[in-house]
């Protein structure tokens, strides 16, 4: 036999291999694309999907155990019309074109503001089930018009929450939402099955603490004047961080005069009005937990295990994370890597930051007017979560 013959014979065994593999790539892909036939994150299949403008009550409510859909998640798939907002909840999906998948958080924890809700937020931030959205704070519900709500829900709010798998939990922390009637009753309006998580602090050192803690951010000045209660803005400059406890007594008058109950220094130490106009929105009882912050973190871990349980989440291992102390002595945790490691050095030998920190005690004056103050709402905020047998109180 020939070579030309040999040469033949090798070309069409070649070509008769090419055929077979490009036969087999076409099964493959064809297998692939029949695997794939549902939209949105290859790996998520626990969804059911919606179309973008559903109907209000068209979605059957879903199975939760606590703050975990247990049932197939809701997703809405296209660009949400403006009457989406009756139809979605907390939890629900959207899968638009152009954009990650986002889910509508499935708690919040909403006050109170300088109870420690930082710590929460960071701790559970690193639980794997979980994704927080908006950084520290989101701020929408209570800086958004309720003619708004509808057009900008589905972007200035849901781009927060990615959740480009499809199965974290997402939430987020704003603690002035506890106060604010009207961004509660928001809340309610778009994710009506939210979970709530409120911390609270004895209501008068909550009040000096809140006081240097805008006195930080340079909102009080001569006068004294808070520039977050003036209707213009104030004249001069703020106050230098700390600001004294003599400035606090003036601007309370609680050496002479009407003390000044109006402030949100003050009115935000309002517990049980607050929980009770939440509770009239119509957010159920077993919806909401209500944490002791004193009490509660002298065992941080057991917290910890408490709001994850409540959660309806697996127990994580919160002692194995990397923590470091600041120059306050609180407890930080330490991201990974040299940044995080070079962050935490700086975070424990700021000066500066000790400095605007290490304010002088509140008066004795100051504490017995909000104590007399704080004495008849602090006896309702017991007598409310006594009766209200469904909210969880922890410890």
């Amino acid at each position: 036999m020939g070579s030309g013959a040999v040469d033949k014979t090798t070309l069409r065994a070649l070509k008769s291999r090419i055929a077979a593999l490009c036969a087999a790539l076409v099964v493959v892909a064809v297998v692939v694309l029949l695997a794939d036939d549902e939209p949105g994150p290859k790996r998520w299949r626990n969804a059911r999907w919606y179309g973008a403008c559903p109907a209000a009550g068209s979605i059957p409510p879903p199975t939760r155990r606590g703050a975990v859909i247990t049932s197939r998640r809701p997703v809405l798939r296209g660009k949400p019309c403006q009457s989406a907002l009756r139809a979605v909840d907390a939890g629900y999906c959207v899968d638009e074109p152009g954009r990650p998948l986002r889910c509508l958080p499935s708690f919040i924890i909403a006050g109170a503001q300088k109870a420690a809700t930082g710590y929460l937020r960071q701790r559970l931030a690193v639980h794997p089930a979980l994704a927080q959205g908006g950084g520290k704070e989101v701020h929408y519900f209570d800086a958004v018009a309720r003619r708004d709500l509808r057009k900008t829900w589905r972007t200035s709010y849901l781009d927060n929450f990615a959740a480009p798998d499809g199965n974290a939990v997402t939430y987020e922390k704003t603690p002035d939402y506890m106060p604010n009637a009207t961004a509660m009753r928001f809340i309610y309006e778009l994710t009506p099955s939210a979970k709530l998580i409120f911390l609270l602090r004895n209501p008068t050192p909550r009040a000096y603490s809140a006081y240097q803690h805008h006195c930080r951010k340079g909102r009080f000045f001569e006068g004294p004047v808070f520039s977050l209660e003036t209707a213009t803005p104030p004249a001069g400059s703020p106050l230098p961080a700390p600001c004294a406890s003599s400035t606090f007594d003036e601007f309370l008058r609680v050496d002479g005069g009407a003390f000044r109950a109006e402030t949100r220094l003050v009115s935000w130490g309002l517990y049980a009005d607050q929980l009770a106009a939440i509770r009239r929105v119509g957010f159920r009882d077993p919806d909401l937990l209500v944490i002791f912050s004193e009490p509660a973190l002298r065992d941080a871990a057991r917290l910890l295990d408490f709001v994850v349980a409540w959660l309806g989440l697996a127990r994580f291992d919160f002692a194995r994370l990397r923590t470091y102390r600041d120059a306050l002595g609180r407890e930080q945790l330490r991201a990974p890597g040299p940044l995080g490691w070079a962050h935490a050095f700086y975070d424990a030998h700021n000066s500066e930051m000790v400095r605007r920190h290490t304010a002088e005690p509140a008066s004795a004056a100051a504490r017995r007017a909000l104590d007399d103050h704080y004495r008849r709402p602090n006896r309702l905020l017991d007598m409310l979560l006594r009766t209200a047998r469904d909210v969880a109180v922890y410890p």
